[in-house]
């Protein structure tokens, strides 16, 4: 036996056809994605504006871009800010979702196929329609919204919502969080479905709860499903751009800048493109750390 295993394990080592069946994908991600990072890298480490656009070379600078930004306070609420904002949006629509698949689980067969249908159109749905639809229900002249409050008998004509950070936030994670609820809610029920109802039926034989259910049971199987979920959740709500940028007219006030608003900025408001690349490389490292945990946690329990 232990002769057959080292032979073929030789014969795997010996055939090429894997590796010649994965290099095309391989050179296309190099292409797509290495060769920017690569350039991206490269430009922070130098100052790049128009004088050096139309020379057609960067300035090298060293770690200068950096120290700028690390010493300047405005990053820092900046950042401070897109952490709490990412959190406040992960936290939500995680939530919700989980809610919602779990009452999936419960629904009859007709509910369910009517909420999975009107999850899926709100998948379909552009990205920029869907922020139209929630931009016109808080606009300043007619708001479905406003027009709600007013015939509770409240007078709110003309309010202008983002005039105030806090609810302004609220408005644009409430529709990030609208726009993540049908794959985070999928992929929950989906996972769901494969919780072994023997031990189910176990723990409601011995007198379980809901909630004791949900806390020994359900929630140790799903946890890899939730690692994932939070990891990929927390990559897309970190880099929020769109919803800013088209809530606000094009016009954020430097109180609704993100870092991906901030790196905006500094790169083609203020053309200091070697400045932005820094502070996007420093972006992506933030990334890195804050999901390199859960990434961790899951091989960990991939390998126990």
């Amino acid at each position: 036996m232990k002769k057959i295993s080292l032979a073929l394990r030789t014969r795997r080592k010996k055939n090429p056809w894997p590796y010649l069946l994965v290099s095309p994908s391989l050179f296309a991600l190099g292409i797509i994605l290495c060769y920017p990072i690569y350039r991206l890298i490269r430009l922070s480490f130098e100052k790049y504006g128009l004088s050096e656009i139309i020379a057609g070379k960067g300035t090298f600078v060293g770690i200068q871009n950096f120290a700028d930004t690390f010493t300047d306070p405005e990053f820092w609420k900046i950042l401070e800010r897109t952490i709490f904002f990412t959190g406040g949006m992960v936290l939500v629509s995680v939530v919700v979702g989980a809610w919602l698949a779990h009452l999936m689980l419960n629904m009859s067969p007709i509910l369910r196929n009517i909420l999975n249908g009107v999850l899926i159109l709100v998948w379909a749905m552009p990205q920029l329609v869907s922020i139209s639809v929630w931009r016109w229900m808080f606009s300043f002249n007619f708001s479905i919204v406003t027009a709600v409050i007013n015939s509770l008998g409240f007078e709110m004509d003309n309010h202008n919502y983002f005039v105030n950070t806090f609810s302004g936030f609220l408005i644009i994670g409430g529709c990030v969080a609208w726009g993540a609820l049908p794959f985070i809610t999928i992929s929950i029920y989906a996972a769901l479905t494969q919780v072994p109802k023997e031990l189910l039926e176990a723990a409601e034989i011995d007198g379980a709860n809901s909630r004791q259910v949900f806390r020994t049971i359900i929630f140790p199987i799903l946890l890899p499903v939730y690692i994932i979920i939070i990891s990929l959740s927390v990559i897309w709500d970190f880099q929020v751009f769109s919803h800013i940028w088209i809530f606000l007219d094009s016009r954020p006030s430097s109180e609704y800048y993100t870092i991906a608003i901030y790196a905006f900025q500094k790169s083609f408001g203020l053309s200091e493109y070697g400045m932005g690349a820094a502070i996007s490389l420093i972006m992506i490292l933030t990334l890195i750390t804050i999901t390199g945990y859960y990434l961790r946690q899951m091989m960990k329990m991939g390998s126990e």
